[in-house]
């Protein structure tokens, strides 16, 4: 009886414990569109990033954008065109380019395409 008590308590805790908190609460385009990205919807979060990257604001987002839309390009195996937005990124800020590992990512880039 004792061990039917202990496994109740343990089955009632567990919705407590088993989901993180979400991360797609935000409302302003890259929220959205990271949250696409984070939801593995990568058309719709290549179109949120683009349309981000597109507008060149001088905006910590824009970076962070056109970083992840390098990956969602990645994700959907169009390494040539991700290439050109990792040569873009270091082109526009080197120290951002460096910071976030964009290096690795162009080098999987070009292997992926039989270059490096």
């Amino acid at each position: 009886m004792h061990r039917w008590a202990i496994l109740a308590l343990l089955l009632v805790s567990l919705p407590l414990v088993a989901a993180p908190p979400s991360t797609c609460a935000g409302d302003t385009p890259y929220e959205k569109a990271l949250c696409s990205y984070q939801r593995r919807q990568f058309a719709e979060a290549e179109r949120g990033f683009r349309a981000i990257v597109e507008k060149l604001a001088d905006e910590p987002e824009t970076m962070r954008s056109m970083y992840f839309l390098g990956r969602t390009l990645m994700k959907q195996g169009h390494y040539d065109e991700a290439a050109t937005i990792f040569i873009r990124i270091y082109a526009l800020d080197a120290p951002f380019y460096r910071e976030w590992n964009c290096d690795f990512l162009l080098g999987e880039c070009r292997r992926a395409q039989g270059k490096g």
